[in-house]
């Protein structure tokens, strides 16, 4: 492109309006997109930059450094990146990509491919993201209720719903509720065996948060509402979310910069987090001999990246399974599994891209010689099992609550019958 053509097209205020719009939890995190050297470092860190065209990040922010602010707005990248944060780790200029990445997807008039929108949108009118009924709910938890009642032979057994003054409320994912209800018995053996005292709502069940995967900080906000306003009317002390990842970070980033300091003050703990700590008290107890497998652990990015829940898992895998095995590149280095951004309700626009992704994902997991790869995520435990399907790996994708439930210690005339 010739000079003076580069100059017609350019927006010299572009780099300052993506960081007027972009959410700080600190006024002192706010940074120059000068700062960017074009240097290359975030390309070499990101493991997709040559595996899927269109997704080098030092070209995008080259292009915003450039001013070319209808190049940016069209760049497949945008919706292509999966928002992991492993090309920050080592930016001289710290620049937090996902970050800009987010803002240029919310704040310009952009929207989502597939159906990210729509989910966000059908969050905000019904609670939750795949419009559960109030009633579908609570029909859902109390035949689970009845099975764990069958179970434990009590007929008096209750899983505590809308209950006030709980030390903990649970937030659960629909999916959960909708597809995977055993999952409902199986986190609620771990607050029983824990003797806790913990409710879920009937009103505010969904961990998710797709306002942070469009951008559009005024959902982020609606959504994440609904959670604590909920908190607020039942009293809690604190809140417990099942294994979701982006939720986990939505939770916890958002309340710095969603709201006005002081306004959110709950402490957001994911169950793993929570898990490892019940554990290490001795609050429960268990035999690693009734999870007699092979078993190794994939690091969500937001939950370990991210949020820094980086040994937690590897905890509670070597108490409650027999065999442990890492997988390598590990921890905060580990290889995104392809799924995030909101890249699966992105749908057929970004399928090709995410299972080449997932490719990696594949070798890695095979590479352990695991039975069971446990995913502490939602949207990576879709992914995986993807790619488990698509690269025919053979191996169950399991949760880490599973195997804490199956290896917990009853006390004596507690705890689910013998099996006859």
């Amino acid at each position: 492109m010739e000079a003076k053509n580069l100059n017609e097209v350019r927006d010299p205020k572009f780099r300052d309006e993506i960081v007027e719009k972009m959410c700080f939890h600190d006024d002192k995190m706010k940074f120059n997109l000068n700062y960017c050297l074009s240097c290359g470092t975030c390309a070499a860190g990101c493991y997709f930059t040559e595996l899927v065209d269109n997704h080098d990040p030092r070209k995008f922010m080259r292009k915003i450094a450039l001013g070319l602010k209808d190049e940016v707005l069209k760049d497949p990248f945008v919706w292509l990146c999966n928002m992991c944060g492993r090309c920050t780790m080592n930016c001289p200029g710290n620049i937090p990509l996902s970050n800009v990445v987010r803002t240029v997807r919310g704040q310009f008039g952009l929207t989502a491919p597939g159906r990210l929108q729509e989910v966000a949108e059908t969050h905000m009118e019904t609670g939750n993201q795949m419009s559960v009924s109030e009633e579908d709910f609570l029909d859902t938890i109390d035949w689970m209720q009845e099975e764990l009642q069958e179970e434990f032979g009590d007929p008096n057994f209750k899983i505590p719903v809308d209950v006030v003054g709980a030390e903990i409320l649970f937030i659960p994912h629909p999916r959960e509720i909708k597809y995977y209800p055993e999952d409902i018995k199986s986190w609620t053996k771990v607050f029983v065996n824990a003797k806790e005292s913990w409710t879920i709502s009937s009103k505010a069940f969904d961990v998710t948060n797709f306002g942070l995967f469009n951008g559009r900080d005024d959902e982020a906000r609606k959504i994440m509402d609904f959670t604590v306003n909920e908190a607020n009317r039942l009293g809690v002390k604190r809140i417990v979310m099942t294994e979701c990842g982006h939720g986990f970070w939505a939770f916890e980033w958002g309340k710095k910069v969603w709201y006005e300091p002081g306004e959110v003050t709950y402490k957001f703990e994911h169950m793993v987090d929570y898990m490892a700590d019940i554990l290490k008290k001795g609050k429960v107890k268990v035999d690693k001999s009734k999870n007699p497998y092979t078993v190794t652990i994939h690091d969500p990015c937001n939950t370990v990246r991210k949020g820094g829940l980086i040994e937690e898992g590897r905890y509670i895998l070597e108490q409650v399974a027999e065999n442990f095995v890492d997988m390598w590149p590990n921890r905060e280095y580990n290889i995104c599994c392809g799924g995030g951004g909101g890249a699966l309700p992105m749908g057929d626009p970004v399928k090709e891209a995410r299972m080449k992704k997932g490719k990696l994902k594949a070798d890695q997991m095979m590479a352990t010689g695991a039975e069971i790869c446990c995913a502490p995520c939602h949207n990576c435990y879709d992914q995986l099992n993807d790619i488990n399907k698509e690269y025919k790996l053979g191996m169950k994708i399991k949760h880490l609550h599973h195997l804490l439930a199956n290896a917990l210690i009853w006390e004596e005339g507690t705890g689910p019958k013998p099996e006859e």
